[in-house]
């Protein structure tokens, strides 16, 4: 669990460069913008219990055999 909540923290520090650089912060200004909301209630994304990697894997099948030359179309 410990590498997803690191892998949380990367990205909404990450994003949150992303959108200092959008609006043109100066480097003061832009490590103020990433303090103020680098915070934990403000992550992009949350751990989910819910296992689809097998669902997806299935669709990406189907669509690979769909879209191959040798399906006869």
């Amino acid at each position: 669990m410990d590498f997803l909540e690191d892998l949380l923290l990367i990205n909404n520090t990450f994003t949150l460069q992303k959108m200092a650089k959008e609006k043109n912060l100066n480097d003061e200004e832009t490590k103020q913008f990433i303090q103020k909301y680098n915070k934990n209630n403000n992550r992009l994304f949350t751990p989910c219990k819910k296992y689809m990697i097998d669902e997806y894997k299935i669709k990406v099948e189907k669509y690979e055999l769909s879209t191959s030359p040798s399906s006869g179309l």
